[in-house]
């Protein structure tokens, strides 16, 4: 597989290993976090999805699922509902458990890679 090609159906063959640089694989708009997104792998039963996103603005998020995210560029103010309030710059990760609810702020260049994980077909991007 050439550099930058999602797999985005699961496919386990080795030819279709996903690979190349956080932001060159292909985009497409965000809106419900004002930004764009790009899915590098998706599992054949949905229920693991690699991926990038570029946010803006604020939200308030409820997770459905597992999310591990690493931020690429800028930074992200999270406020934990029964927790801590903090920002991350780029460099730094997080795993957010499924249930945890956070009140996101993202700076104006934000990035990250994410892993999703569930028990059924992820939904969030």
């Amino acid at each position: 597989m050439p550099p930058s090609v999602p797999n985005s159906k699961g496919s386990s063959s080795p030819a279709d290993v996903p690979y190349g640089t956080w932001n060159s694989f292909p985009w497409e708009p965000f809106p419900e976090y004002a930004g764009s997104k790009s899915v590098l792998y998706r599992s054949a039963d949905g229920k693991i999805v690699a991926g990038a996103a570029k946010e803006t603005g604020t939200a308030t998020l409820t997770y459905p699922c597992d999310e591990f995210f690493y931020v690429t560029e800028g930074w992200i103010k999270l406020a934990i509902h029964g927790g801590e309030t903090f920002t991350l710059t780029k460099g730094q990760f997080i795993y957010l458990k499924k249930g945890t609810t956070v009140d996101f702020e993202f700076g104006p260049d934000f990035a990250n890679v994410a892993v999703f994980i569930d028990s059924n077909p992820v939904t969030l991007i």
